[in-house]
């Protein structure tokens, strides 16, 4: 796992440094960097060392120097891509999976990539051709981030290394920032300044002097056609298909440890790569005082049954504190309030390992919200959806009690009747991201910054939905998470919270080969009976004890409503009712009083949501200012 960073333009190796230094956090063992005077292109990268621990070190070259790349992440077929291209004639030099990259450009030109299993930001040289090219990984969970102008093109793995290299304007893009306040993070390849974009996930890039010349996506996630397999069949797919990706994430020269919580997906990781692992594995849990939050107990059950080394660490968060931290580490607004727990997460792993493997995706994949249960009903309900119903969805909505709990049957049924009576895409909104609707942005931005160039959030969605015909509603909300909130908010958040520690994560279930393999099977396959992710349960049944398999979902969750009544009551009058500011110059102040003053009908989970959205956006303007 690495930082890396690029100019094609005015370069020089003062700020090429300064972009790198910016970055070392992503890789503090060690620099390395590379001009080329006559083109103008300039590479740096800062190196955590996982994979050749002396031989590694970047850029790394072709043969005869033609042909030149950075890059952040892991290509874990490595070795078999290594023997293939060894049989063709290529020479390597290192034993380092990077060095692959460049040989198989060689052979393959730009559709290098589709070859690569691995997560990756990827930027390559081609003196010969005089273009530069980006990849990002399928899922997303490498970032990359650019910036072009009339005399120079430059990419750095945070917008940090950007504005290091003093590449651009910074000025607020109006979109983003009602994206934001929709979507709880700002959707790529938008960012919260007009002129830094972001590559997508499975997007390649190439530029030619100094301007994007090509975009194309190299990949999708296709959802039909279906495969006929039955429950049973799925099963033994699923697991075979996720112990080889488990098997070939343990790859690394330094040793490899798990994050486990008290849930399936962890576990099932967990008991997959202790039997695989050579040695004994080291596995980490978070907790809180609040037993609501804390799921060591469960994470202790698995521990014990395949004896990892394991290690608890008891979060007392000085929440006010660390909120600025992680507020600047973001670069942009950012308001998934789990960057918490995954920030010391992270932070206790790396006393123990350098690299770890997680759960994350098993929900995305494998159907693990209640959301896809509800989208199944809606699908059902289909006769009472129309529009002679919608007006009396809307007032069941409107008139029914608030839930004053989360994950109670009544809160899965007021959600979803609260959805019934809006379109599909403002539904998914609803049931997924549930941050500001259209209607509560009107009353919270002021009317001047509320203009007609300003699309709505939700035409992320439709235009999601529309690629997706014939495709049933749990599918269409996979496929949507999938290119939505996996990788701009979930994803983010862990590639944030394990490089701000140096730590690389590594997550076998967004494998591209098991999530191609879920997408083609029914909806009955993936989501039968009454519970979530069945196909996983079932593995659970295998690995797992059956405290944890039957464990309610509690998700990384904090105590957000708490702090925000409590710990964090004064900061967040402070910033949210400050007469100066970001939020001051685009938000109501009646609307403002009445939030924080929680003279709303609204529960306490969205009034929550609300008032942290808000709050770290006041917290990232102050780290920018």
């Amino acid at each position: 796992m690495c930082g890396i960073a690029g100019i094609w333009g005015n370069v020089s190796q003062e700020r090429l440094q300064a972009m790198a230094d910016r970055l070392r956090h992503r890789g503090p063992d060690e620099e390395g960097f590379w001009i080329n005077r006559e083109p103008g292109i300039g590479l740096a990268h800062r190196r955590l060392s996982v994979i050749d621990l002396e031989g590694g070190r970047q850029p790394i070259f072709n043969e005869d120097g033609s042909v030149a790349t950075v890059f952040n992440g892991e290509i874990y077929n490595y070795r078999e891509l290594r023997e293939e291209l060894r049989a063709r004639g290529h020479q390597f030099s290192t034993e380092t999976d990077t060095e692959t990259i460049v040989h198989l450009y060689e052979e393959y030109g730009i559709e290098a990539v589709g070859h690569l299993r691995g997560m990756f930001a990827i930027a390559i040289w081609d003196d010969t051709e005089r273009q530069l090219v980006l990849y990002r990984d399928r899922a997303g969970k490498k970032p990359l981030y650019y910036t072009e102008t009339e005399h120079e093109f430059a990419f750095a793995s945070e917008i940090k290394g950007l504005v290091a290299a003093r590449t651009a304007g910074w000025d607020l893009d109006p979109q983003a920032l009602v994206d934001y306040l929709t979507w709880m993070s700002i959707p790529a390849p938008a960012t919260i300044y007009r002129q830094v974009c972001c590559v997508e996930p499975a997007e390649l890039i190439v530029v030619r002097e100094r301007r994007v010349a090509r975009k194309r996506t190299y990949w999708r996630l296709q959802m039909l056609p279906k495969v006929e397999v039955g429950f049973a069949e799925a099963v033994e797919q699923v697991e075979a298909t996720l112990r080889e990706a488990v098997r070939l994430r343990l790859r690394a020269d330094v040793p490899v440890g798990v994050f486990l919580s008290g849930g399936i997906d962890s576990g099932i990781v967990t008991a997959m790569a202790a039997e695989e692992s050579p040695g004994r594995l080291t596995t980490v849990t978070v907790g809180f005082e609040d037993g609501a939050y804390d799921e060591r107990p469960s994470a202790r059950l698995v521990a014990d049954r395949y004896a990892t080394d394991h290690h608890e660490v008891l979060v007392r968060p000085e929440v006010e504190g660390i909120l600025p931290r992680i507020a600047a580490a973001y670069d942009q607004p950012y308001a998934d309030s789990s960057a918490i727990p995954s920030y010391y997460l992270c932070q206790a792993a790396r006393a123990h390992v350098k690299v770890v493997l997680n759960g994350d995706g098993g929900d995305e994949v494998f159907c693990g919200y209640r959301r896809y249960q509800a989208a199944r009903l809606n699908a059902a309900l289909r006769l009472l959806d129309g529009g002679f119903w919608k007006p009396w969805w809307r007032l069941a909505g409107a008139v029914l009690p608030t839930p004053r709990r989360l994950r109670t049957g009544y809160a899965f049924a007021h959600r979803m009747i609260r959805g019934m009576g809006l379109s599909p895409a403002e539904r998914y909104l609803a049931w997924s991201v549930d941050g500001f609707s259209e209607p509560e942005l009107r009353r919270l931005l002021k009317p001047g910054f509320w203009f007609e160039s300003i699309e709505r959030g939700s035409r992320l969605v439709v235009s999601r939905y529309e690629r997706l015909h014939g495709v049933g509603l749990v599918d269409r909300m996979l496929a949507t998470d999938f290119a939505t909130t996996l990788p701009n908010d979930l994803l983010v958040k862990m590639d944030i919270a394990s490089m701000a520690h140096g730590l690389e994560t590594r997550s076998p279930l967004l494998d591209h080969v098991l999530v191609e393999r879920a997408a083609g099977y029914p909806e009955s396959v993936k989501l039968g009976g009454g519970k979530t992710k069945p196909l996983l349960r079932a593995l659970g049944k295998r690995y797992l004890p059956e405290a944890v398999q039957t464990a309610p979902k509690r998700g990384f969750e904090v105590p957000l409503v708490r702090w925000l009544r409590e710990d964090l009551r004064d900061m967040r009058d402070d910033l949210l009712l400050s007469p100066t500011g970001l939020v001051a110059d685009l938000c109501e102040r009646s609307y403002l009083q009445r939030l924080t003053s929680e003279r709303t009908r609204l529960d306490p989970r969205r009034w929550g949501t609300r008032v942290w959205m808000l709050l770290m956006l006041a917290l990232w303007d102050r780290q920018t200012t």
